[in-house]
């Protein structure tokens, strides 16, 4: 008969092995279920994202039976390992309740037969006893021995797979895509494949410009490309020259249509031929047929090489300048071209144009030089010219294939013309007043751009021989200073005389022949030497009316030396104007001359209408100023015809009587000053002032109506005109002399 303790205690074991299996088994199922949902949700979104096709859908319907069945042989394997006997669970219950002490484990030793029979060693009281106590145990423990299978953790496993199945099942409900992917992986097999259907695209078509091309070496060139049927995002072009590597480019897209494209590539010098074609990846590999560039040469300027032989007068070293093709050399100079061209030439010649001179008042246009044909030895041409004027050449070649040079460059020719001499007056640098016996020193410098050939001084008294003095030591010196000391008195020189001088330039231009500049014409005025002490206003003395002013100038010599310096020009110019201007010219200063002659003998006759007192000082004076009329009228004479050189001795003949006609005056304008303290001669002394005031004014010495335009008559109108225009032709003639120096620089 079994013991109803021992059963008791089994039973109470049997009650916790179920609470235990049942809570394993909620929550391995629980688990089970997550991991299928999520298998399931893992395959779908798979199939969404691949849309497979039939054979996919089988293979992920494969894959997704296989979880489910691993994950049911697992949950089956951990359902199995769970049956223990009484030994194993009692080991449990002692490892998480201590206080039973080894009681469960130690009644779980002995069996029934042993109480019914006994064992060895172990009496049948022992084991009842040790069976009733480790159920009283069990009765006081009965609450921990019930939690011993916790039921928390497999409640929350269950909840954690109701929430995973129901977030699933909603991402199911709310995705089309992923619900239809689903479905079809729930039974692959019932998918049914739609027919393919071909669609035959129109073929791709491709055209290249310029396709095969001749260029010559170093031009550019744009390749263009179409396609049609087609609009890939990027063509490659690509090009080979050198028979081996190819070298690949991105072409440009310049514009789209819906179905077309165009693409385009520069090259901006070609230097070898070249091999090209476009591909581009659009349908598989597409590409162009092959087109060829081949090059060529036209002939061409390597180099010029220019040789200089200059004009002797020059004194330049001949010398060569190489790769240059422009000169700027002097006028006459030889010049030797050598040229290089890039290839063997048949023919080639050198081409001249017409220029234009820089001057802006000259810009007359040059003629050509004429044309030469170059002398060939392979790829050299020489050919030589002498430059005369400025120019401008190219060259032009043809080769042995018949083939033209095209646009060939300029080049310029400056020639450098031989600019005149120039000479600076230091000293005096004008006009002077001197005594007789003064020494003048006059101080000139000269200088020419390649040499001077003749540099005189020349100086004379009117009637006497003329002096010339060579301040030239050397020919062909490029500076040179000369000075000169006049000795007045050994030229015996009086009050009323002049010395007149100018001074000669000649350069050593042997082409066309040395070029003369002839200076200004200036005067050493001669006046008494009382006269010069009488400006020192110290000098004691009577004090006439007249006093201060006897060392100046009448404007009648003021007018006849600007007729002498008008004439002097005219001659020096004669050559570089034309006959009516020269005769034009002449007439003006005939026109000024004859009023200096009329203004003069007006004086006379009204000097002899106002005073009938005789003095031996003015009869001199109107004699003098009588001789100066007869040589005005002789001036005046030649030049009417047009004779400038033969005016040139009357017009100073007719000066030198006026200023001893002055001279004259002042004589009596010293006498009168000395006299002035005698009682018995003031009447006489009166007069003489009269007199000479009257002469004075008559000579315009004074501001009288020689000089004023608004004075009284018409003869003071027409005299000032008259002065109007030799001051006019002066300056156009100085105005000409500036304008040819700033031509020959």
């Amino acid at each position: 008969m079994t013991t109803p303790t021992i059963a008791s205690l089994r039973q109470t074991l049997q009650q916790l092995r179920r609470r235990r299996a049942r809570f394993f088994f909620i929550k391995a199922a629980s688990l089970s279920v997550i991991a299928l949902a999520v298998s399931a949700l893992s395959v779908s979104l798979v199939g969404a994202w691949l849309e497979p096709d039939k054979l996919g859908s089988i293979i992920l319907f494969g894959l997704a039976v296989f979880a489910i069945l691993l994950i049911t042989a697992r949950f089956l394997r951990l359902l199995r390992r769970r049956h223990t006997d009484d030994r194993i669970l009692a080991h449990y219950v002692e490892d998480h309740i201590p206080d039973f002490e080894q009681r469960l484990l130690t009644s779980l030793e002995f069996s029934e037969d042993d109480l019914k029979f006994g064992r060895a060693g172990v009496s049948q009281q022992f084991i009842q006893q040790l069976w009733e106590d480790a159920q009283t145990h069990v009765v006081e423990q009965q609450r921990r021995v019930e939690t011993v299978a916790p039921a928390q953790q497999s409640w929350m496993t269950l909840a954690a797979a109701v929430a995973v199945v129901s977030v699933i099942s909603a991402m199911f409900l709310n995705s089309e895509s992923l619900l239809k992917s689903g479905a079809r992986l729930a039974w692959p097999f019932a998918i049914s494949e739609p027919l393919a259907v071909t669609e035959f695209l129109p073929e791709i078509g491709i055209s290249v410009e310029p396709g095969d091309l001749e260029l010559q070496r170093g031009s550019s060139v744009t390749i263009i490309a179409r396609v049609s049927n087609a609009a890939p995002d990027s063509i490659d072009l690509r090009l080979q020259d050198d028979n081996v590597n190819w070298q690949d480019v991105s072409m440009n897209r310049d514009g789209s249509g819906s179905n077309s494209a165009t693409y385009s590539y520069f090259i901006p010098s070609l230097q070898a031929d070249t091999t090209y074609y476009v591909a581009f990846e659009e349908r598989g590999q597409q590409s162009s047929p092959q087109y060829q560039i081949n090059l060529f040469d036209l002939p061409q300027i390597e180099q010029i090489n220019l040789a200089f032989d200059y004009p002797d007068y020059t004194q330049l070293t001949d010398t060569t300048e190489e790769d240059s093709g422009d000169m700027i050399v002097p006028e006459g100079t030889q010049v030797a071209l050598d040229i290089q061209f890039n290839k063997a030439v048949a023919t080639a010649r050198v081409e001249f144009e017409e220029s234009y001179r820089d001057s802006e008042e000259d810009g007359s246009e040059l003629t050509a030089y004429p044309d030469l044909d170059l002398e060939i030895d392979g790829d050299i041409g020489s050919a030589s010219f002498t430059v005369t004027r400025d120019g401008v050449y190219r060259v032009f070649a043809t080769d042995l294939a018949g083939l033209e040079s095209q646009e060939p460059l300029d080049y310029f020719i400056r020639a450098i013309e031989d600019a005149p001499p120039e000479l600076s007056l230091r000293r005096p640098g004008r006009d002077q007043e001197v005594m007789p016996l003064e020494e003048v020193v006059l101080e000139v410098d000269a200088s020419d751009d390649y040499g001077l050939s003749e540099f005189t001084l020349n100086y004379s008294v009117v009637g006497s021989d003329e002096v010339e003095v060579d301040f030239l030591s050397e020919a062909n010196v490029r500076s040179v200073s000369g000075s000169e000391l006049i000795y007045l008195e050994d030229l015996e020189v009086e009050p009323g005389d002049f010395v007149s001088y100018f001074l000669t330039l000649a350069d050593n231009n042997g082409l066309d022949g040395p070029a003369e500049v002839i200076s200004d014409i200036y005067f050493l005025q001669i006046i008494p030497t009382d006269q010069e002490f009488r400006r020192n206003p110290g000098m004691s003395g009577g004090q006439g009316a007249g006093g201060g002013q006897g060392g100046d100038s009448s404007a009648l010599v003021s007018v006849q030396k600007d007729i002498i310096a008008a004439t002097w020009k005219l001659r020096n110019r004669q050559s570089e104007v034309s006959p009516e201007e020269f005769g034009a010219d002449a007439e003006i200063i005939a026109e000024s001359q004859r009023e200096a002659t009329g203004r003069a003998r007006m004086s006379i006759d009204r000097l002899a209408e106002r005073l009938n007192f005789s003095d031996d000082t003015y009869d001199s004076a109107v004699e003098n100023l009588s001789l100066a009329i007869e040589q005005m009228n002789l001036a005046a004479g030649e030049l009417d015809k047009v004779q400038i050189t033969s005016a040139l001795q009357p017009e100073q003949l007719a000066l030198q009587y006026i200023l001893k006609a002055e001279a004259n005056i002042n004589r009596t304008n010293i006498s009168m000053q000395q006299g002035g303290g005698g009682g018995g001669g003031g009447s006489a002394q009166q007069e003489r002032e009269d007199l000479r005031e009257l002469f004075e004014m008559e000579m315009g010495q004074l501001e009288n109506r020689y000089e004023t335009p608004n004075s009284r008559g018409g003869g003071s109108q027409q005299n000032q005109q008259e002065i109007d225009k030799l001051e006019e032709l002066a300056r156009r003639q100085e105005g000409l002399t500036r304008a040819q120096r700033n031509l020959a620089r």
